[in-house]
This record gives C-alpha cells, structure tokens and sequence, in this order.
C-alpha cells in the first residue's frame, strides 16, 4: 500500500513548488526593501535639493559682494593712481593675500596629519601593549 507522498516525482514537485514559493516571497521582499530605499533616498534629495538651491543663492550674493567691494576700492584707488596701476595694484593685494592664506590652509593641513598621525601611532602602541599582554600574543621580551 502507497501513501499519499511516498513516489518520487510527486515529493520532488512540492520541493520545487516551495522553492519557487521562497523564490516568489524572496523577490517581493527584496522589492519592497527596494521600494522603501528609493523613497528614502527621494526624500533626501528632496531635502537636499532645497538647501542646495539656498547655498547656491548664498554664494551668488558673496560673489556680488565680493564684486562690489572690489569695484569700490578700484574706484577709490582710482582717485589716486591712474588706472592701470590701481588695477595693478589690486592684483598684487589679492595675490598677497591669496598666498598668505593658502600658507596659512597648509599649515593648518600640516598640523591636523601631524595630530593623526600621533594619534594613530599612540593607538598603536596601546594595541601592541594589549596584544602582547594577552594569553595568546606573542612572547614579551625580558
């Protein structure tokens, strides 16, 4: 007497009937994880979107800010040299004060890798203590 399930074909069909279930369920999680995801990162788009738009505002009017206060003290050196030279002038300012300030970022640059490294290399020497003390490290030396 057979029972329902002994031949082969018919337990071979539910397995593959419950792979494919798994496969069915699989993929509309993996859909909806998907779904979600894209929805997150729309709504942060959205949000940096709209502070982006500012920034750029923002630094459009710094940009005319920075254009009128040039135009102004053009203006005014103007009044005292003639106007090749007060352009010229201008220039040799700015120069000096954008190679005083890019000295200044490398320095800063230079300070901050020189802290990190001095962090990383005293973090370091904390692992290698820890590690030389645990049972299994290596042997210390006397």
């Amino acid at each position: 007497m057979r029972m329902l399930g002994d031949d082969s074909t018919s337990a071979g069909g539910r397995m593959g009937d419950a792979a494919a279930r798994l496969a069915q369920d699989t993929t509309e999680l993996a859909r909806r994880e998907i779904g979600a995801l894209q929805e997150e990162v729309l709504a942060a788009l959205k949000r940096f979107g709209a502070g982006g738009v500012l920034l750029a505002g923002a630094g459009t009017c710094g940009v005319l800010a920075l254009w009128a206060a040039h135009e102004t003290v053009m203006r005014a050196a103007e009044s005292a040299l003639p106007r090749g030279r007060a352009a010229a002038l201008l220039a040799c300012a700015y120069g000096a004060g954008g190679a005083a300030l890019g000295v200044a970022a490398r320095n800063r640059i230079r300070a901050a890798a020189d802290a990190t490294a001095g962090a990383l290399e005293k973090e370091a020497g904390a692992l290698e203590g820890d590690h030389t003390q645990m049972p299994g490290g290596p042997p210390t030396e006397s």
